[in-house]
């Protein structure tokens, strides 16, 4: 894999695409791409206040975790940028709840975006 590019998904063919009809509402989405080749993606929606993610996939091997808190971490600031303090995971979806209880642990399902954007801290 060479250089590859994270971005907004700005064709809603291609959220709907991805959606394939399984979340409603205004969706919106982050892309993984090395130039052309699409090899990951968030799903994910703006309500309430709250940046929910809905549905990710990143490649396996090495570096998937990185991959996997790089485009969550875009998605949330891109839902910061529109006005959304909060954020939240669907909990049905394998990676993102690994995701909240390595990073996040006890805390509640719908958090500040300081908590994500914030220094690591250690008790």
């Amino acid at each position: 894999m060479g250089m590859f590019t994270m971005k907004p998904i700005d064709e809603y063919d291609v959220i709907e695409l991805l959606n394939n009809g399984r979340f409603e509402g205004d969706l919106y989405g982050y892309v993984l791409s090395d130039g052309g080749d699409l090899f990951g993606y968030t799903l994910f929606k703006i309500e309430d206040n709250t940046t929910v993610m809905l549905d990710s996939k990143t490649p396996d091997g090495k570096f998937s975790g990185q991959y996997l808190d790089g485009i969550i971490r875009a998605s949330i600031a891109y839902g910061e940028a529109r006005g959304a303090e909060y954020f939240s995971f669907n909990m049905n979806h394998l990676p993102f709840a690994e995701y909240k209880r390595i990073f996040f642990g006890d805390q509640p399902d719908r958090m500040k975006t300081s908590v994500i954007f914030s220094g690591c801290k250690h008790d």
